[in-house]
C-alpha cells in the first residue's frame, strides 16, 4: 500500500488542458478529493472532467453532478462541503477502486506467513512443544535497486549523482532533507539496519511520456511496461545486479523507480505514484523483481514517501492506517509513526514507532515491567518497556519528544502502545473481536484517532507526562486492560515531566 494522505494537495489535469488543485484523503486503493475550499469532486467517466460530486440516491457512491469543478458556485447547487459516501459500502469496493492488481506483494506474503505462524502458536498453547514463531528481524546490510527513467520529450532534471546522495550519503541535506534514506533507517534502527540503494544510470524510455500516461489504458499496465523496459535495458547491458539483497525465495526486497517530470495524471491513472508488484522479472539466477514503488522525480527529492514504501519492502512493516477510510472511518496511529501519517512530513518524516522497531529487532534496551520497577526511558535511543500477555498481545512504552526526527509530532511524552499482532488497523471498534493491531493509548481517554475526531495527526494530550495524565492502570481512564477485558496488571504512576529522559514507577 502507498503512503496515505490527509489533506495533501495535488494538481489534476483536466481534458481541456486546464488544471484543478485539490486536497486528497485516502491512499492508493481508495481516495476522495475536495477543492481547496472543501467541496467534494469526482471524475466523470464520460467526459473525463473532475466535477462537483453529489451522493447517489442510496448514499453508497459519489456521482458527478454535471458541473465542472470551479466553473460554477457549488453553493448555488445546494451542495455541502466534504460529502462522503456510506463508508461501509465504499470500503467494500476499495480493492477495485484503483485498478491495481489484487496480487499480494512479497512483503505482504512474508508478513502473512508470520501472522499465520503466530496464530498456530497460540492455538497450540503454551504447554505444547511448539517453538515461538520466527520473526524476521531487519538487521544487517540490505541493498535495494533504484531505477531512473526519463523520456524522449521529458528530460531529466535531477542528476543520478544527486539521487545517489539522497539514497546513500551520510549527512545528506539536499532539498532540505534531514539526512539520506540510509541515514533515516540507520538512525531509527539504532545502527542495526544499513540500507543502501544501487542507483542505475538513467534509462530513456522507448516512447514519449504521453504513451505511458495514456489514461485510456488500464492502470497500471503502462507503468509496469515502463519498469520492464528499464530492467530489460539494464540486463541487456550486463548491469551488475549481484549486490541486491533478496528474501528466502530469491525476490529482491526493494525496487524504487523515479521518473522525470511532474505528475500529469489524475489519481489512479497512467503514471500516478503507487506501490505494487509486477509479474516476476528475473534479473539473474536467484534474483527476481516483483515489489516496486514508483514516483515522479520532478524538481526535488523528499524522504517521506520513499522511506514509507521501503519500510514495507525492506522491513515488512504494515500500514498503520485504515485502508478502508475515505475520510470518515478512523485515523490509525496518526502522525506518530512513519507507517501512518508521519511520512507526510516529506523532508523530515516522523520516526518509526516502538512496536515496529521492536518487531524489526531494533531495541537498544527492552525491559519487562515488573512490580516496584523504577523506569528511566530515553528519547530517540530505542529504550522500550514491555508487559506481555502472550506472543501477540502486549503493551510497549517509549519516550517521544518533539525534536529532531520527531519535530512534527503534535506533542511530547510517553507513548503507550497496545499491541495485538493479530488485529488490524482497519478495525477501530475497540472491542475484543474488532480492534487495531497497533493502538496508541491516548492519554486523554478520548481515542480520537479511532473515532476520526481530530486533525488526523493526533494531539499533544495523547501522550502521557507529568503536566497531563501521569497515571495508567486497570482503573484509570484510559485503562490498561487487555482487549478481552481482563486485568493486565500494568499500573504505572509518577510519570515525569517531559524531557530527553522520562521516568515512571510500576506499582507493586
Amino acid at each position: 500500500m502507498s503512503i496515505p494522505y490527509f489533506g495533501q494537495e495535488f494538481t489534476f489535469p483536466q481534458p481541456d488542458g486546464s488544471y484543478l488543485k485539490v486536497k486528497g484523503f485516502g491512499n492508493q486503493e481508495k481516495a476522495v478529493f475536495e477543492t481547496l475550499d472543501g467541496f467534494t469532486v469526482t471524475r466523470d467517466p464520460v467526459t473525463g472532467f473532475y466535477q462537483y460530486a453529489a451522493l447517489s440516491s442510496d448514499g453508497n457512491d459519489l456521482v458527478p453532478t454535471g458541473y465542472q469543478a470551479e466553473k460554477v458556485n457549488p453553493r448555488n447547487l445546494g451542495l455541502s462541503k466534504s460529502i462522503r459516501a456510506n463508508p461501509v459500502a465504499a470500503s467494500m469496493s476499495s480493492a477495485m477502486s484503483s485498478g491495481l492488481a489484487a496480487t499480494k506483494t512479497r512483503w505482504q506474503t512474508r508478513r502473512e506467513t508470520t501472522r499465520m505462524q503466530k496464530r498456530a502458536s497460540l492455538v497450540a498453547g503454551p504447554s505444547d512443544l511448539v517453538a515461538a514463531p520466527p520473526q524476521r528481524q531487519t538487521v544487517g546490510d540490505f541493498v535495494g535497486l533504484c531505477l531512473l527513467v526519463d523520456f524522449p520529450d521529458v528530460p531529466r532534471t535531477i542528476s543520478p549523482q544527486e539521487v545517489e546522495a539522497f539514497c546513500n550519503r551520510q549527512g545528506y541535506n539536499g532539498f532540505g532533507n534531514n539526512g539520506s534514506v540510509h541515514d533515516y533507517f540507520l538512525e531509527n534502527s539504532g545502527g542495526r539496519l544499513r540500507y543502501t540503494n544501487i542507483v542505475a544510470p538513467y534509462y530513456t524510455a522507448k516512447h514519449n511520456r504521453s504513451h505511458y500516461t495514456d489514461e485510456s489504458q488500464r492502470y497500471p499496465l503502462r507503468t509496469q511496461e515502463l519498469i520492464k523496459e528499464a530492467l530489460e535495458s539494464l540486463k541487456a547491458q550486463g548491469f551488475d545486479f549481484s549486490p541486491l539483497t533478496v528474501d528466502d525465495q530469491g525476490f529482491v526486497y526493494a525496487t524504487n523507480i523515479f521518473y522525470a517530470g511532474p505528475v500529469v495524471n489524475g489519481w489512479s491513472k497512467g503514471l500516478w505514484p503507487h506501490a505494487s508488484t509486477i509479474p516476476n522479472f528475473q534479473l539473474m539466477p536467484g534474483k527476481t523483481v516483483a515489489d516496486y514503488q514508483i514516483t515522479n522525480i520532478g524538481s526535488q527529492l523528499t524522504l517521506g514517501t520513499f522511506c514509507h514504501e521501503n519500510g514495507h519492502m525492506i522491513c515488512d512493516f504494515p500500514d498503520l492506517y485504515d485502508y478502508r477510510r475515505d475520510g470518515v472511518n478512523s485515523f490509525g496511529v496518526g502522525g506518530f509513526c512513519l507507517m501512518c501519517f508521519g511520512g507526510n512530513n516529506g523532508t523530515n518524516p516522523t520516526q518509526i514507532n516502538a512496536y515496529l522497531k521492536y518487531q524489526a529487532g531494533w531495541a537498544d534496551n527492552l525491559t519487562d515491567i515488573t512490580p516496584g520497577l523504577n523506569a528511566s526511558v530515553r528519547a530517540g535511543k530505542n529504550d522500550f518497556y514491555i508487559l506481555e500477555k502472550n506472543d501477540t498481545e502486549y503493551f510497549i512504552i517509549e519516550n517521544r519528544q518533539k525534536i529532531k526526527r520527531d519535530l512534527a509530532l503534535p506533542g511530547s511524552g510517553l507513548a503507550i502502545w497496545h499491541i495485538d499482532e493479530l488485529g488490524s488497523n482497519e478495525n477501530q471498534g475497540m472491542t475484543p473481536n474488532s480492534h487495531y493491531e497497533c493502538s496508541l493509548v491516548q492519554a486523554d481517554g478520548e481515542f480520537d484517532l479511532e473515532h476520526a475526531q481530530d486533525s488526523g495527526q493526533g494531539e499533544a494530550k495523547d501522550l502521557f507526562h507529568g503536566a497531563g495524565n501521569s497515571r495508567f492502570g486497570d482503573m484509570t481512564n484510559p485503562n490498561s486492560r487487555w482487549w478481552n477485558g481482563s486485568s493486565s496488571g500494568l499500573n504505572i504512576r509518577n510519570i515525569s515531566n517531559n524531557g530527553p529522559t522520562m521516568t515512571f514507577v510500576a506499582d507493586n
